[in-house]
């Protein structure tokens, strides 16, 4: 007879659950994406309140909001930094970007326009939790060990 293939506690081995080689057909090809050229079209999406810590806070103008790690440009073609954070009430939105390396937030003045790729907006309504429902709940679980 073999021995256990457990070594103990939180071993697991590759068994159940789709574990070891194989597994679900993740891992390879993730995160392929080269830096972005500027888009073709960009919508103004902010105005600088003060620079904080290196960092520019801008309040929102558009009527979405900013993606995590979105572009953000001075002109078209001008990419300035990040969004970095996203802050406030929904009736006052505020975003940070953190600039490239070579932009300094000290360089821009109180009131400059930024803007950004529009596709790289989501609608307020993804925050509000207005409208649409949300599809439903997924109902009672089956049990599991030990019932």
């Amino acid at each position: 007879m073999r021995p256990p293939a457990s070594k103990g506690r939180g071993f697991g081995g590759a068994r159940g659950r789709g574990g070891g080689k194989g597994g679900r057909g993740f891992g390879k090809g993730r995160g392929g994406r080269g830096p972005e050229g500027p888009p073709d079209s960009v919508e103004p999406v902010g105005t600088l309140m003060h620079d904080c810590e290196g960092d520019l806070v801008c309040k929102l103008t558009h009527a979405k909001v900013p993606y995590f790690n979105a572009s953000i440009y001075v002109d078209k073609n001008t990419r300035v930094g990040k969004v970095d954070e996203i802050l406030g009430p929904i009736n006052e939105v505020m975003f940070t970007v953190k600039p490239d390396a070579g932009v300094h937030a000290s360089s821009f003045k109180a009131g400059d326009t930024f803007s950004i790729d529009p596709m790289k907006l989501l609608p307020m309504s993804r925050f509000t939790g207005g409208g649409g429902g949300g599809g439903g709940g997924r109902g009672r679980g089956k049990g599991g060990k030990g019932g």
